[in-house]
């Protein structure tokens, strides 16, 4: 089963980066153009089977080129998010919490984006436009503000 699984997925691939191919060719827009036009100006003036024709095979195009659409959009994602991990893994400053980001839920998101907004502000600061540093060491010196706060309230009180 996993064979015929595989055969098939390997099929499907090979079929969606042809269409792909073909599909992005600008002469298959100008065909694509014309066709459409064809169909506006029979809707106009006719109202025939030719007309009903086109109508159905342009939904039956649209609808197949949904999930080709969506294969090619999964592929270019994942390959998208490996090499920004192999950019995340290969850089020592890098935050190793930025491999697999995507799988994080939205609100680790937003926590996350909250602490990039802290380094960018904090390397801002800095007047030298070559400092590199990692979100671990924001949320160092956020510690850090956070227990001398801490410290200097209880010399206050």
């Amino acid at each position: 089963m996993k064979r015929v699984l595989s055969a098939f997925e390997k099929s499907f691939e090979w079929l969606t980066q042809k269409i792909a191919t073909v599909l992005g060719h600008s002469v298959v827009f100008m065909i694509a153009l014309l066709i459409a036009i064809t169909w506006i100006g029979l809707d106009i003036f006719y109202s025939n089977t030719l007309h009903d024709f086109i109508n159905d095979c342009v939904f039956a195009f649209t609808f197949l080129m949904l999930f080709i659409i969506q294969k090619m959009q999964n592929k270019f994602a994942t390959v998208i998010n490996i090499k920004l991990n192999e950019l995340v893994a290969s850089h020592e400053n890098a935050s190793n919490r930025l491999i697999k980001a995507e799988d994080m839920t939205e609100q680790e998101l937003r926590r996350l984006a909250a602490h990039y907004e802290t380094l960018s502000a904090q390397l801002g600061k800095n007047s030298e436009m070559v400092t590199s540093a990692s979100i671990e060491h924001v949320i160092e010196e956020i510690k850090e503000d956070i227990a001398v706060k801490k410290e200097e309230e209880k010399t206050n009180s």
